[in-house]
């Protein structure tokens, strides 16, 4: 099984309504005018129609997946002698200017993009009117199908997927690259169990300003009901990084408890469960889990943005702690990017240190000067120093060196003790009496 492989159903078993399978694109485009051989065909009916064909120097050896727009193929690379996933915009799509516009960002978003947790786009083309993308070929199964076929996971195995991901999104985000599509059916497991990232025909450049260069300018809602975060479900212009740690959280709760967080009801209530329901613990379903697990999910999962992790390197120290915490065991990813602990106890540090060390070692240095100055200005004094009897300790008292002194007794110095003297008071500190 290779990449995208979104829609493939086990043998006999029909489509669920309203499950992540189902197109996750709403819109409001008129019917086309059908075309003849390949238009309007069901992604599968697609890649039987295509499969044993070429596009360009590409022949489209397996149908393994298809999505809402279209089919995706294992296929050989005749030029570079190597397999490749293709995917394929379905004929009738490519008349839909909002479809298209979509698969075309999908290339450009990828290109963005070199992660070892992200799906590398090779190539963007168009033969005899089919537009097609070409990506690195994964050999592996996607964490929907892993999950149905195996049950939930163990908490280490699904830490450390989820550890992989926020890698990648890390790399996204530091390139200004949203997915807003992130659900198990997307992270492709390998079999060195590498989970991939994949289908950025979501994905949004943040740095994109203009509505008209949106593609979810006419109101579409963009993602997938099960895994949406609120704000992206209310305007998709809204979604940033924080949306997909949300995504994330939904997907890692669906690998501990099999299913999705909020699986029951319609579309609609899907949505609102989103907006306003709280987050189910995990516990629930799975008693061993321990309770930082909850808390980590109830995080991702807030209903505001600012109340969840601020950045995927958030995420990921987030995650290191809780594996310290429970003794787990987690295969580490690049870890390209710095962690950040704890943001709300270095904030005050990060914003004031700038100046306060600069201030700080001007004030040691004026301090040592004037002691440095002291000291050399300090005369030697010739005459007898002496304390009066009225300033001496009570008789029979030891003196700091463990002599006895007498309230009657003065102390006469040498030279060296005068001089010890001097600058004993030139610092501030009384003076030491004679042995």
């Amino acid at each position: 099984m290779a990449i995208h492989d979104e829609d493939r159903e086990p043998s006999g078993i029909s489509e669920e309504p309203f499950s992540e399978n189902d197109a996750t694109i709403i819109s409001q485009t008129p019917p086309l005018t059908p075309r003849p051989n390949i238009e309007f065909l069901h992604p599968r009916e697609l890649g039987q129609a295509l499969e044993g064909h070429q596009l360009d120097h590409f022949k489209l050896v397996e149908f393994i997946g298809g999505g809402g727009m279209g089919a995706v193929f294992r296929a050989h690379d005749t030029k570079l002698d190597r397999t490749v996933a293709v995917k394929v915009l379905a004929a009738g799509q490519a008349d839909d200017a909002d479809t298209l516009l979509r698969f075309r960002n999908e290339a450009q978003s990828a290109a963005r993009l070199d992660h070892i947790n992200i799906a590398r786009v090779y190539c963007v083309g168009e033969d005899h009117g089919v537009h097609y993308i070409v990506f690195e070929y994964i050999d592996g199964v996607n964490l929907r199908d892993l999950v149905r076929s195996q049950g939930p996971l163990a908490l280490g195995e699904a830490l450390s997927y989820i550890l992989q991901i926020a890698e990648a999104l890390a790399h996204a985000w530091q390139r200004e690259v949203v997915h807003r599509d992130i659900k198990p059916s997307n992270i492709l497991i390998n079999g060195h169990g590498q989970a991939k990232l994949v289908d950025m025909g979501l994905a949004r450049m943040q740095h994109i300003g203009k509505v008209g260069d949106e593609l979810t300018a006419s109101g579409v809602t963009l993602g997938t009901f099960d895994y949406i975060s609120p704000e992206q479900a209310r305007e998709p212009r809204d979604a940033d990084t924080r949306s997909d740690i949300y995504s994330l959280g939904c997907t890692l709760y669906f690998m501990l408890c099999g299913s999705p967080p909020f699986a029951e009801g319609t579309v609609l209530q899907k949505l609102l469960k989103h907006q306003s329901d709280p987050v189910p613990d995990p516990r629930q379903k799975r008693p061993d889990l321990p309770a930082e697990i909850s808390s980590l999910i109830a995080k991702m999962l807030a209903k505001s943005p600012e109340e969840r992790h601020q950045t995927p390197a958030e995420l990921m120290a987030a995650i290191l702690a809780l594996s310290e915490q429970t003794g787990l065991v987690l295969s580490r990813p690049l870890m390209t990017v710095p962690l950040i602990l704890d943001t709300s106890k270095n904030t005050f540090l990060r914003q004031h240190v700038p100046w306060i060390v600069p201030i700080a070692v001007l004030v040691t240095c004026v301090g040592l000067l004037g002691i440095l100055e002291q000291r050399a200005v300090s005369p030697i004094s010739d005459s007898i120093v002496s304390r009066p009897a009225d300033t001496l300790p009570e008789t029979g008292q030891r003196s700091p060196r463990g002599g006895k002194i007498s309230p009657e007794s003065s102390v006469d110095l040498s030279e060296l003790d005068r001089l010890n003297a001097s600058n004993a008071i030139s610092a501030g500190l009384p003076p030491e009496p004679s042995e």
